[in-house]
């Protein structure tokens, strides 16, 4: 059976997320992974409520994943070269003057809001709909940054990683890391 063919069950999971860029005053906001029908995965972050094609989640999790391995270079003083995967979102490395390399990736999407106020993201499979960009990107001093045409989300290489695997997990796909899914942090 293949990956498009696997038949979905039922996932949640939970985790208060770290503001990265009000970390200093503590700023937490809840994020919940769930999935409940075939073919999206439900992402809640903070009051926002998204739904991903299966697809642009399983992207996103690894641009997340991508992301997550450059800060680690940079703070152990090497650059990992994330996977050669064919990719939805377009990724770029830049080296910062500091010496650092920045990561970040993005894509154009079909998006809408639904009737429950569900922010939905597929692919877009027309040239000329209407589509809205999706970027993942890192953020200086180690955080990691996903953001929407109207609102960014900011949280720690640890809530990063956690999500990269919760979506993966809900598309029944083996986590990116699994020691960091095991530790329960």
């Amino acid at each position: 059976m293949s990956k498009t063919e696997m038949k979905q069950t039922p996932f949640f999971a939970e985790r208060k997320f770290v503001c990265w860029r009000g970390r200093e005053d503590d700023e937490m906001y809840p994020c919940q992974v769930a999935r409940q029908e075939d073919d999206y995965v439900s992402l809640n972050l903070d009051i926002m409520p998204f739904r991903f094609a299966d697809a642009v989640a399983e992207d996103i999790a690894h641009c997340l994943y991508d992301a997550v391995l450059i800060t680690v270079g940079n703070l152990a003083g090497f650059v990992p070269t994330p996977a050669g995967r064919d990719s939805i979102l377009e990724r770029r490395y830049r080296k910062r003057i500091s010496g650092e390399w920045s990561y970040y990736a993005d894509g154009k999407f079909n998006c809408h809001e639904t009737e429950d106020e569900a922010y939905v993201v597929e692919l877009a499979t027309e040239e000329n709909e209407k589509t809205e960009k999706i970027s993942v990107y890192t953020i200086e001093e180690g955080g990691i940054e996903l953001v929407f045409d109207f609102m960014g989300y900011s949280f720690s290489m640890r809530d990063a990683v956690w999500l990269a695997n919760a979506l993966m997990e809900a598309m029944g796909i083996e986590p990116l890391d699994h020691l960091e899914t095991m530790s329960g942090l």
